[in-house]
């Protein structure tokens, strides 16, 4: 599969498209990325889990960044480009809202992942 950025309101960066490059390699369907630190718990803390899920077409459908907010696991960060939504521990706000918080999330998890915090697994849709 050939990740497919045309549908995204904003550009993405190299780094983060070769990772999801890198991540999908062999597969020829839709998928779900998910990025996770094996260490992260809500005592110890770490780097927030990420999924990535793609359309058969490689065209990135979101972008969730999930955190402990107390003992519940939730989504903190999520960019659902496929409805144009972006949204903030459940604040729904219009996709454009999110840009600089996404070029943020971006820059690091690139660093994170640069870093080999995480393991990521690929799930079929």
């Amino acid at each position: 599969m050939k990740i497919d950025t045309s549908n995204l309101p904003w550009s993405i960066s190299e780094k983060l498209t070769d990772i999801l490059q890198e991540a999908v390699k062999d597969r020829t369907g839709g998928c779900t990325v998910v990025f996770h630190d094996p260490k992260y718990s809500v005592e110890k803390g770490g780097f927030h889990p990420v999924e990535v899920m793609l359309d058969g077409q490689g065209q990135i459908q979101y972008i969730t960044d999930f955190a402990f907010a107390g003992d519940e696991f939730c989504k903190e960060i999520d960019f659902d480009f496929s409805l144009g939504i972006f949204q903030h521990f459940g604040r729904e706000f219009p996709i454009a809202a999110g840009r600089q918080l996404y070029q943020i999330w971006e820059s690091n998890f690139t660093t994170y992942h640069r870093m080999g915090v995480f393991e990521s697994t690929v799930e079929g849709l």
